[in-house]
């Protein structure tokens, strides 16, 4: 199935009913939470290792909240997990 073009709310709420808003909207929530990695790394990091340096730094990925995109959309966290999949 093919996603219709939704740049905004309004182009969101033309949808309301069909298969695309619930997908859309599915959508949304899954993206209110991102894999990054939250390890902190010196400002030199990844140049040439001298000699006495650390090496290795290993990533510490972690869940982290991001509602940028469904605030994009003008919905707030409480709103979207208020809707059912099938609205």
């Amino acid at each position: 199935m093919e996603f219709p073009v939704v740049n905004t709310r309004g182009d969101l709420d033309a949808l309301t009913g069909t298969q695309q808003h619930a997908d859309f909207i599915a959508n949304l929530k899954g993206s209110m939470i991102t894999l990054r990695n939250v390890a902190i790394y010196p400002d030199d990091y990844g140049r040439t290792l001298q000699a006495g340096d650390v090496g290795y730094i290993a990533p510490d990925w972690q869940d982290v909240e991001d509602l940028s995109a469904i605030e994009r959309f003008g919905f707030s966290k409480a709103e979207i997990l208020a809707l059912s999949p099938g609205e």
